[in-house]
């Protein structure tokens, strides 16, 4: 088995040498190993790779603020991601001002560490592990979109795992519609339930 080290070395070594699309930066998970509660995002953004951990920005306050409301704290859930290094769009303005923004990471960045993501679940040892949003979902899942599965547990039988799919807290940014945060916060509730239910009976 992997150990931590070597993972974040070969991190380190795709990221350094992917030169086929623009790219800002990378990180590695955070957070103990082994560990019961694994969340996996989707790529790291601006604030994250300038800090070196994930969830740390505008997405990580929202994050923190709602693992606090479940009982949670970050120094007792592992977080990684499904795309390790930054994808970037690099823009030219009318003005010759350069703008660089977030992606999504395409398919083939995905694949590059989908040997790593593995290593690390397996390292990790999480009895669930919850999706936050599209990318890692498709990634772990076989379900096309989050709208169809959030806030129910699954088991993976390729991992043999527990899987919780949930939306990304940068969801909130985008939609502020009572309805969406009130679905959003009651996802929180049934992963606290599923988490207080299943020590006893899956766990």
């Amino acid at each position: 088995m992997e150990d931590l080290k070597s993972i974040e070395n070969k991190i380190k070594e795709i990221s350094e040498n992917y030169k086929e699309e623009p790219t800002g930066g990378y990180i590695t998970g955070d957070g103990p190993v082994p560990c019961d509660i694994l969340f996996v995002g989707e790529a790291p953004g601006k604030t994250e790779v300038e800090q070196g951990k994930p969830f740390v920005g505008l997405a990580g306050k929202t994050f923190e603020k709602y693992l606090n409301i479940i009982g949670l704290t970050r120094n007792k859930v592992r977080i990684t991601n499904t795309c390790f290094f930054r994808p970037i769009t690099i823009k030219e303005g009318k003005n010759g001002k350069v703008t660089i923004s977030n992606r999504t990471p395409k398919i083939k960045e995905i694949s590059l560490f989908k040997e790593i993501l593995d290593a690390e679940i397996s390292l990790v040892n999480p009895k669930i592990i919850i999706t936050l949003g599209n990318v890692p979902l498709k990634r772990l899942t076989s379900f096309k979109s989050i709208g169809e599965c959030h806030g129910n547990l699954y088991f993976n039988e390729d991992l043999k795992r527990y899987i919780f799919p949930m939306y990304h807290p940068s969801a909130l940014t985008y939609n502020k519609t009572e309805e969406f945060n009130k679905a959003y916060y009651e996802d929180w509730v049934k992963l606290k339930k599923v988490l207080e239910t299943q020590k006893n009976k899956i766990f």
